[in-house]
């Protein structure tokens, strides 16, 4: 490469940098391929139009007509650089030693010429396998991204309709299929690697071959030289099986021959590299001639990785979920595209794509993105590790947030026996694992099993962190619910009483979770026949909860309809009646109208409205509350039923009247 194409290819990848776009993008704009610009990008002299081209496709309108000025003017130095002086002819009248000696370096410079064409051949067929092979690659990733997805819906589809096993096996097939295309990805990118290797040494020879065939003419003078008759190397044609289907079914055995021609083309390249240079070309030491600017979103400027990564990491230090998730999903697709999916760094992003997803509130992504990085963790670190762990403990979280308790219950069972086993019965990954295990018994319907979970975790929490630490409080308060969902809401009561009194101690009168056991407190003294009682503790948490969050905060609004419950429960159906109606009117503002809370206001209001004295007004509200159930939940939804039960006595009543 001489100096002013080096300076013409300098002055290219400014232009192409500034830009923001992509080689992909380019290629289509010019009319090269994405190999071609890469190598008359790093150095090579580019055509003509190439030049125009790229300059008309980087540079905005105002500098175009000068930075194209500029870039001819290079181009036309690097076509035409100043020469060296010739070197001196043999003169005619030599001895015949001298001859012997020119005929000889002649003919060593022959056979140097051949080898260096028959490496060009072997390169530039390399080179083609590896161009081929990229887009069966890329039609074999695209399948395996709709087989993925096909997949989920399937399992979403049998996780509420047949037995837990055969979700689980879905499930399985899900991360095999997200296996299989990160398989892809990564022989994708030993392809592309492969290509732009070969076609470098291809052009390097390229080069060589038009030096050795000056000397050849340098040396012969006037006479013929064996050269002259140097075969013409076939032009590289794929051979009978090298054509691929990307929509094959057997996809193991597609990817084992991509990894077959990777490997094949890998040997020549550094056989061939160890010829020219002394040592291999290998991937880990060749970085891209002229890196590609990553594509990070078809609507926004491309980012480098480094950048990808500081804007990820300032999403989630400022709490934007959905943007983290976003970023962190592109991070992790364009390193496992460069460094293959079990890369620390690599494994690293994808934890952070699947915890952010899940913080953005998509339980079931988060689910099967986790799913595929167990599977990288077991390979990297083994089953044990507390990484493969702690990744199985996520799993399992996301799966219960996704809507499938049964399953979450059983997977922290399992989590339970290996946090046990690996690193003992008193660690924090196996009290949380029992924690969640008791949670996810009782989401399933077993709140009595639930409840001597939690029994027996108090103890060992009390053991080991203290009656009065977050955890043992925490499950205090689970143990409370469950023994009231049980059918025990005196105990209930009773259980909540005192853990009021020391959330308060510890936490603070106002804290939020201290007001959440007192309206539980409040529930299970109603439940346990004592509805003015309930009614005088809901009002006082109604100031609280106004002073603490705020008149509109969810729990506030809770504490008032739990208030006008108990109050038309201890016997005074109007004074309830009315703040219902007020309490909608609030509702509606903050929740919308289709919200579960205020149709359950709506619920209770007409039910006052009739013990009120008013049974045809009750009939009437209820036939409108029917329809939006019905619409909004279903018309066999409990709820819908509860409201068509109450129509029909309300209805009964008036027309008694």
């Amino acid at each position: 490469m001489n100096t002013h194409a080096g300076l013409l290819a300098e002055f290219l990848r400014l232009r192409v940098d500034e830009s923001g776009k992509t080689l992909a993008v380019l290629s289509k704009q010019v009319g090269y391929s994405t190999s071609q610009l890469s190598t008359h990008l790093s150095g090579r002299i580019p055509p003509h139009d190439l030049v125009v081209g790229l300059i008309a496709a980087t540079v905005p309108a105002l500098l175009r007509e000068r930075r194209e000025a500029e870039a001819v003017r290079m181009l036309r130095d690097a076509q035409h650089p100043p020469r060296t002086a010739a070197r001196s002819v043999v003169p005619a009248q030599v001895s015949a030693v001298s001859v012997a000696q020119v005929q000889a370096e002649q003919l060593q410079v022959y056979e140097r010429l051949t080898r260096a064409l028959e490496q060009e051949g072997e390169l530039r067929q390399a080179a083609e396998n590896s161009a081929r092979l990229v887009w069966v690659l890329l039609g074999m990733v695209n399948t395996l991204e709709d087989r993925v997805r096909q997949l989920s819906g399937e399992r979403d589809r049998l996780i509420d309709r047949v037995a837990e096993g055969d979700a689980e096996a879905a499930q399985r097939r899900i991360g095999r299929a997200e296996e299989q295309k990160a398989a892809a990805e990564s022989e994708l990118a030993r392809a592309r690697e492969k290509q732009r290797q070969a076609e470098e040494l291809a052009d390097r020879l390229r080069q060589e071959i038009e030096a050795l065939t000056d000397d050849l003419d340098r040396l012969r003078g006037d006479q013929s030289s064996p050269h002259d008759q140097l075969p013409t190397l076939a032009a590289a044609s794929p051979g009978p099986g090298e054509e691929r289907d990307a929509e094959a079914d057997d996809i193991d055995a597609a990817l084992a021959r991509a990894t077959a021609v990777n490997d094949q083309d890998a040997d020549t390249i550094d056989r061939i590299s160890t010829e020219i240079t002394g040592s291999p070309l290998s991937a880990s030491q060749a970085q891209p001639l002229v890196p590609d600017n990553p594509l990070t979103s078809p609507d926004t400027a491309n980012k480098s990785a480094v950048q990808l990564k500081e804007d990820a990491e300032a999403a989630a230090g400022r709490g934007d979920a959905p943007e983290a998730a976003r970023l962190y999903g592109a991070l992790a697709a364009l390193s496992t595209a460069y460094f293959g999916p079990d890369h620390e760094d690599v494994l690293d992003n994808r934890g952070n794509h699947a915890y952010w997803a899940h913080e953005s509130g998509d339980p079931a992504a988060a689910r099967d993105l986790y799913a595929t990085l167990i599977d990288g963790f077991t390979r990297m670190l083994g089953s044990d590790h507390e990484t493969t762990l702690h990744s199985r403990l996520n799993y399992a979280a996301c799966t219960g947030n996704a809507g499938d308790p049964a399953t979450a219950r059983g997977l922290y069972a399992t989590l339970i026996t290996d946090y046990t086993r690996v690193l003992g019965p008193d660690h924090e990954g196996t009290l949380t694992s029992r924690y969640q295990h008791a949670y996810y018994t009782a989401q399933a319907g077993n709140p009595a099993r639930a409840r001597d979970l939690y029994t027996y975790l108090i103890t060992d929490q009390v053991r080991l962190l203290g009656p009065e630490h977050e955890s043992t409080l925490l499950s205090r308060h689970s143990h409370a619910a469950c023994t009231g969902n049980a059918g025990d809401p005196a105990t209930a009561r009773e259980l909540y009483a005192t853990l009021i009194t020391d959330r308060a101690r510890v936490l603070g009168p106002d804290h939020e979770e201290t007001l959440t056991s007192r309206q539980q407190h409040a529930f299970y003294t109603g439940r346990a026949g004592n509805p003015a009682r309930a009614r005088d503790l809901y009002a006082a948490l109604i100031t609280d909860y106004t002073r603490a969050l705020g008149p509109d905060h969810k729990d506030t609004l809770l504490s008032r309809h739990n208030h006008a419950y108990y109050l038309g429960k201890a016997g005074t159906p109007a004074t309830a009646r009315d703040l219902y109606a007020d309490l909608i009117t609030v509702s509606v503002r903050v929740l919308g109208p289709n919200h579960e809370t205020v149709l359950r206001s709506r619920h209770h209001h007409a039910n006052y409205v009739g013990e009120a004295g008013g049974p045809a007004t009750a009939r009437d509200l209820y036939a409108t509350l029917i329809t939006d159930r019905t619409r909004v939940l279903g018309p066999d939804h409990e709820d819908t039923l509860a409201s068509r039960k109450q129509f029909d006595h309300w209805a009964k009543e008036a027309a008694g009247a």
